[in-house]
């Protein structure tokens, strides 16, 4: 039998881990509720629904180890089969980071702007492996409710090898992507007028431009390898120890980093806009404005000269 470090001690400290991303998820929601005008029901509803899909995610690992460290206290034999919650969990992982990635998929086929043949690729492959992640992983998680044990659960482990190499390409694609068009957004679009949506706003081209991209291509790499990283995790140390909770204790945390990563990424919009419109005061700003392209959600009448909207996303 597998030491109690490397089982419960790992679903203990990946529970920790969870429990301090929640907090940190719930601060972000707040912000973000706080700060939401103009954005639409779908979107609030969104934030709002992973908000819930985090808490009782949370309330789950902890009904895990609960059993494992107060129910059953010292029946080493409960560690040998997982608990429903344990399971459950899996279901509300693959959901969170679905709609997440979904998000983020929607974002590249923005960005993508009038090259509609990169859009549609682009996004149309994250998908497909999102949902590929979303099915294995919810298809393991029943197949475990079968099995019983964790040993028995190896005979379904391809399905899980499947699903976190998915995310794995799922999320460096989607990192790859969102950096390369932000370094070609870096020539811009002339137009000249000002612009707003109520999610997005155009950024005019100064001197303090190239910084804002250069942030944003920071924190989509970041975001993008601290997922991809938690996938690799969870994969290398399932497949090296599968008889133990190393790569559990990883997963607990592994849906908090993607929900974290979307609410930063919305609530970032406002220190964004700020930055813009400091930047298009600057005295030896120049006027031309360089943008982020999006399909224009309502017209444009700053000038007769333009009609192309532009975004931050």
């Amino acid at each position: 039998m597998p030491s109690l470090d490397s089982t419960i001690g790992a679903g203990y400290l990946g529970t920790l881990a969870a429990a301090i991303l929640y907090g940190v998820t719930s601060v972000q929601a707040f912000l973000y509720f706080h700060d939401s005008r103009g954005d639409g029901r779908p979107l609030l509803a969104m934030v709002f629904f992973l908000w819930i899909i985090d808490t009782i995610h949370l309330g789950f690992t902890a009904h895990g180890l609960y059993f494992y460290l107060i129910t059953s206290f010292g029946d080493f034999r409960v560690l040998l089969s997982p608990t429903w919650t344990i399971l459950a969990q899996v279901y509300l992982t693959t959901i969170s980071t679905l709609i997440a990635r979904g998000f983020f998929a929607r974002r590249v086929f923005v960005l993508c702007g009038r090259n509609r043949v990169a859009a549609i690729v682009l996004s149309t492959i994250i998908t497909i492996l999102a949902l590929c992640v979303f099915g294995f992983g919810c298809a393991f998680a029943s197949k475990s409710f079968v099995l019983k044990t964790y040993e028995e659960m190896n005979k379904a482990s391809f399905m899980l090898y499947t699903s976190f190499g998915c995310a794995v390409v799922a999320d460096t694609l989607i990192a790859v992507s969102l950096c390369t068009l932000l370094v070609r957004s870096r020539t811009g679009f002339k137009r000249y007028g000002y612009s707003y949506t109520p999610i997005f706003i155009d950024l005019y081209l100064s001197s303090s431009t190239d910084s804002i991209v250069t942030m944003l291509m920071a924190f989509t790499i970041n975001t993008g390898l601290l997922t991809s990283l938690g996938a690799i995790a969870c994969f290398v140390t399932y497949a090296i120890w599968p008889q133990r909770f190393i790569f559990m204790g990883i997963y607990f945390a592994l849906s908090k980093l993607y929900i974290n990563s979307l609410l930063a990424s919305l609530n970032a919009r406002g220190s964004l806009r700020g930055q813009s419109y400091e930047a298009s005061t600057m005295p030896h700003g120049i006027d031309t404005p360089i943008v982020f392209p999006m399909k224009a959600t309502s017209p444009i009448t700053s000038t007769k000269e333009s009609r192309y909207s532009g975004s931050v996303v």
